[in-house]
């Protein structure tokens, strides 16, 4: 088989989450602009809503735990704080919370999935890829890797 699973995350999840199962999440980057345009990417779907937003640590430890999403999208480098421990502070107390790293420094890579984070992906990923990425920690909680030109996905 020589299609990779980035070649085949539109046909899997062409069936989408339920219209009734929305995936509630929050986005954590330093830059504002940032920040929008996720906001602005994952807007056009029915099945992932962004709940809340945050600059820093203390913000989104705060919105966690105010808003309770299913999935936080989480860059580890920015400013004011520590995003890998940050990592490791939300999973202990919310284990089932899904984190998916955005950042292009692939020596966050270990680290970020070490803490708890379910999926490392470069910032510049597409809307398909995207919208699939947080299906897939949502509903497979499972370990995502972007490579490329592919994804690598771990059952957990």
């Amino acid at each position: 088989m020589t299609e990779t699973l980035f070649n085949e995350l539109p046909r899997i999840f062409s069936y989408a989450a339920d219209a009734a199962d929305v995936i509630r999440v929050v986005v954590v980057d330093s830059r504002e602009a940032m920040r929008e345009g996720l906001r602005q990417m994952l807007n056009g779907d029915e099945s992932i809503k962004v709940i809340g937003d945050a600059r820093n640590g203390k913000e989104a430890l705060s919105q966690i735990h105010k808003l309770y999403p299913d999935i936080i999208i989480l860059d580890v480098d920015m400013k004011g704080g520590d995003g890998i421990k940050m990592i490791a502070d939300i999973k202990k107390s919310l284990h089932n919370l899904g984190i998916i790293v955005l950042n292009d420094d692939q020596n966050y890579l270990v680290p970020a999935i070490e803490s708890g984070a379910s999926a490392f992906l470069t910032r510049n990923i597409g809307r398909i890829e995207l919208t699939s990425a947080i299906r897939i920690v949502y509903l497979w909680r499972s370990i995502l890797f972007q490579g490329d030109d592919h994804f690598t996905l771990v059952k957990l």
